[in-house]
């Protein structure tokens, strides 16, 4: 090898690592806007999540309301099932002792027929 062909050899080189140090230069370019892009994502999802997680316990709080109306409703539908119960009780018992003064009234108001 000679002399003359040292500086071209070593400028060739020296051309070739600038390229090679653009390119990477380029490739780390790229992989900041990636990264960039994953960390807006994943703030979206971070987001997305807690906005999930809020709504998951609001329906869980309603979900429990739903639960004691429900109860509620079914112990005040047992409730009034005794009253009915009691009411019509005292009701056929009122017209039984109706029915049997009218009875012995002999059913038109007159004594009764013996």
């Amino acid at each position: 090898m000679s002399n003359a062909d040292q500086p071209q050899n070593i400028t060739a080189r020296l051309d070739d690592v600038d390229a090679r140090l653009e390119q990477l230069g380029n490739e780390i370019d790229l992989i900041r806007t990636i990264q960039d892009s994953v960390r807006r994502e994943t703030r979206a999802n971070s987001q997305t999540g807690a906005r999930l997680e809020r709504t998951v316990t609001q329906l869980a709080d309603i979900a429990c309301d739903h639960q004691r109306a429900l109860q509620l409703g079914s112990q005040n539908a047992e409730r009034d099932r005794e009253v009915v119960n009691n009411d019509r009780e005292v009701f056929q018992a009122e017209i039984r002792r109706i029915w049997e003064y009218l009875l012995r009234q002999g059913g038109n108001g007159n004594a009764p027929a013996n």
